[in-house]
């Protein structure tokens, strides 16, 4: 992935400042040791000092001054977190600002900032980078043509993203045993207890009656990590492998599954998320809270959504993977059913994404955002070069009444293209009795 692909947006405090370029240096404490009448000096390392960070950034525009102004306002509160463009989120001190106004540049300031590091021996630049397709053996579009290459980077993908799931579904953080500290030092444990069980069990029964099986009774609060394995297991299984039951949305279930147990906002947030799928559209991160809610039961309830969400997406991708190789050899369907597939798998990646940056943090997610925002690249990629395998979509008119068996044989000399056109037709009233003058999609050759 390249340099520019990885630059997070700066913000002091929360404010954003727009970079125009930065460096980054720190010095090191040094006690030099001399020998009377020796030559040189032993030297002792005492450690570094504070990293300190020196960035160009610029306020421009009409309304240039109120952000100059918010800006200057902010940074007489000294301290406070710096999300650097390249090193991520670093606690910090401001040591010097100034601000600078040329006439040739009207309604712009450049200003010239100094941050120090803040946190004695504070982990640094820790971020989870992923090679781009070059480094994955893709040096190209062109190259997903070979579908052994395509495949291996897919599933390598694939298997990343699994594992850092794996990581990040230790249940919010400090897992169920924060959960339930949290839930100790509050009214109505036993109740708090209570939901967070029901909400568990709910959601398992409802998952395992989506792929029509049934779920062993277990206690969620005592076997910690049985939760997570139960959903994946079910969504695999539930998840179909043919094209026309995923084009059909049988794997999306309209409403998270579960009983009303589930927390009312986490329930709102799931739902709104499967609608955005299952019509293929982009979700709306207003749907999703900007921070992982501090009450235990909601967050317990949020985590199942997470899961849930991410595990329907990466078992999406994959049926919709093996799709795309049939595609590659059959050409069975139309590139309009090919574009819902991929809408339908980036809806649901997009919502995965967008649940573990709100209610993670970027940082904290940003192992898991990474691969999958990848992944979804390499299916949508991979999509592409299929459909252009095929000749390009144009409108033929039928010039006399025919049937379609007759038809194909006419517009390509090959009968046996007939469930083709039968197929980019599908609103066709009778194969076999085909009007004059009536317009059909087909392949120009």
């Amino acid at each position: 992935m390249s340099w520019s692909d990885n630059l997070l947006d700066c913000s002091y405090r929360g404010l954003p400042i727009l970079v125009m370029s930065e460096s980054t240096g720190a010095e090191y404490s040094l006690v030099p040791h001399g020998v009377p009448y020796q030559n040189g000096e032993s030297v002792e390392p005492l450690g570094r000092n504070a990293r300190r960070f020196s960035i160009k950034a610029v306020n421009w525009g009409s309304n240039y001054e109120v952000a100059l102004q918010a800006l200057l306002a902010i940074f007489e509160q000294q301290s406070g977190e710096l999300v650097h463009p390249i090193y991520g989120s670093v606690n910090v001190v401001i040591a010097s600002w100034s601000v600078g106004h040329v006439a040739e540049r009207p309604d712009y300031a450049a200003l010239d900032l100094v941050f120090v590091e803040n946190t004695p021996g504070a982990p640094f630049f820790e971020r989870t980078l992923f090679e781009n397709f070059t480094d994955l053996g893709l040096a190209s579009d062109l190259d997903l043509n070979s579908s052994t290459t395509w495949q291996s980077a897919l599933l390598d993908t694939l298997a990343r993203v699994d594992s850092l799931v794996s990581e990040v579904q230790q249940w919010i953080g400090g897992g169920w045993t924060g959960l339930m500290e949290n839930a100790l030092g509050l009214p109505g444990i036993t109740l708090r207890l209570q939901q967070l069980r029901s909400q568990a069990l709910g959601i398992i029964n409802g998952v395992a009656s989506m792929a029509g099986s049934t779920s062993s009774a277990f206690d969620p609060l005592i076997d910690l990590v049985r939760t997570p394995t139960e959903i994946r297991a079910a969504i695999d299984i539930s998840t179909p492998s043919k094209a026309s039951e995923l084009l059909a949305g049988r794997g999306v279930p309209s409403a998270m599954p579960g009983d009303t147990t589930l927390d009312s906002s986490a329930l709102r947030t799931a739902n709104a998320l499967l609608e955005s799928a299952f019509a293929g559209i982009e979700p709306n991160a207003a749907d999703i809270p900007e921070a992982m809610p501090s009450d235990p039961v909601t967050a317990s309830a949020f985590g199942l959504v997470i899961i849930f969400i991410t595990e329907l997406a990466l078992a999406h991708a994959e049926a919709v993977t093996e799709v795309l190789e049939d595609e590659s050899i059959t050409q069975a369907l139309s590139p309009e059913d090919l574009s819902r597939l991929i809408a339908l798998v980036r809806s649901l990646i997009q919502a995965a994404i967008l649940l573990h940056r709100n209610l993670y943090g970027i940082e904290q997610a940003l192992a898991v955002i990474e691969p999958l925002r990848m992944l979804a690249g390499l299916i949508q990629a991979r999509a592409r070069q299929v459909i252009l395998q095929r000749p390009p979509m144009i409108n033929r008119t039928v010039e006399s009444a025919t049937s379609l068996r007759l038809l194909a044989f006419h517009w390509y000399g090959d009968h046996a293209r007939t469930a083709e056109l039968l197929r980019l037709n599908p609103r066709m009233r009778s194969p076999f009795m085909i009007s004059s003058g009536e317009v059909l999609r087909a392949y120009a050759s």
